[in-house]
């Protein structure tokens, strides 16, 4: 595709209310993307009807093609297309309507790697959740799997963050453009993202701002982009469940991480694995997941309570979180032994303490 074309497919993603299906109804009727662009009214009305062509005229009337395409490149923003074979992600060309303009920052090429899973999860996660999260995703990525995420609050941050401290690559994925990167806690992330040789992916003009409408479509990219989707921590009612629904039309594998049953935040996950999720129990099951050999086990499984006295108290500790005191009166143990007990789990990395004094479990 030459950018003249390329530039009108831009063009054409400005306009509100041109998604996939009617950007395709345009090509087929008037053969490229310039054509459409220079139809006349009459002809757009039948096409697309009265509304739609309103946009469009508005739109023709303030935007030079070229010239917004031109800004957009010189802002270091690659822009892909369904036509550019050798660049756009083979995953994502798979699934029903995708996005026909995507907006990338970064170095990162798909067709360089071989295996991608998406890590999602709840935005309010529990201190097991994001523990979890981060090991599972920093040792996928230390064997060359890519995580793919949404860059939200919570799971998604910390599955972005484990692939970083993996030194890899990882992609997020924007629900609004780069003027308007959301959420705005997340810019320093988004740097480092890039840094690490990873990806931003918006299929959202730059300009876009975030708004609650466009999450749910951003939630099919990362699915899209993914041979599999694991969920780590999710209600029952969430964005993530969104996610999952949008992997099982694509045909892509769910994967779930089974938490407490009393837990609100794993209820999706652990319906999840009792409807059929592959469960995710140990890094291993990543691996085994990918046919990928596993040859050595971290140091974060490996370490288990080593004496009774430390098991007990473990198994009082729940995963968020309990005070000192309280934990020592339900422990009946001397306060000297209480405290060396609970020294040798945090040593281990068993348990950890919140900001307000809480312990917690991983």
């Amino acid at each position: 595709m030459d950018e003249l074309e390329k530039a009108h497919w831009v063009a054409f993603n400005h306009v509100k209310g041109i998604g996939p299906s009617r950007f395709q109804k345009l090509l087929s009727h008037f053969g490229s993307a310039c054509d459409a662009w220079n139809a006349s009214e009459k002809e757009m009305l039948f096409v697309l009807g009265e509304r739609l062509t309103y946009e469009i005229n508005q739109q023709r009337k303030k935007v030079q093609p070229e010239k917004l395409y031109r800004e957009i490149v010189a802002r270091e923003i690659q822009v892909l297309t369904l036509e550019d074979l050798d660049l756009y992600p083979p995953l994502l060309r798979e699934i029903s309507n995708p996005p026909y303009v995507l907006y990338c920052k970064g170095d990162f090429r798909f067709q360089d790697s071989k295996y991608f899973l998406a890590v999602i999860g709840t935005r309010k996660p529990t201190p097991y959740g994001l523990r979890t999260a981060h090991i599972l995703s920093r040792s996928a990525a230390e064997k060359g799997i890519v995580i793919v995420s949404g860059l939200a609050t919570g799971i998604d941050g910390e599955a972005h963050r484990g692939a970083i401290d993996a030194d890899a690559p990882t992609i997020g994925v924007l629900g609004s453009g780069f003027d308007h990167l959301y959420p705005r806690i997340h810019k320093k992330l988004t740097q480092e993202i890039l840094e690490k040789g990873g990806l931003l992916v918006s299929e959202y003009p730059p300009s876009t701002k975030p708004s609650k409408e466009n999450f749910p479509r951003r939630n099919r990219i990362i699915s899209g982009l993914s041979h599999g989707v694991l969920v780590v921590e999710a209600p029952i009612k969430s964005g993530t469940m969104i996610t999952v629904d949008f992997a099982l039309e694509q045909g892509r594998e769910v994967l779930a991480v089974p938490g407490p049953i009393f837990s609100r935040t794993c209820e999706g996950s652990n319906l999840l694995i009792a409807q059929g999720a592959y469960p995710v129990v140990s890094v291993k099951s990543i691996y085994d997941f990918f046919r990928l050999p596993f040859e050595t086990v971290t140091k974060e499984e490996h370490l288990e309570p080593a004496s009774l006295a430390e098991e007990n108290l473990l198994q009082l500790i729940p995963f968020d979180g309990i005070h000192k005191e309280e934990l020592l009166l339900q422990s009946k143990l001397e306060e000297s032994t209480f405290y060396k007990v609970l020294l040798a789990l945090e040593i281990k990395g068993l348990i950890g303490e919140s900001a307000d004094g809480r312990l917690f479990r991983y």
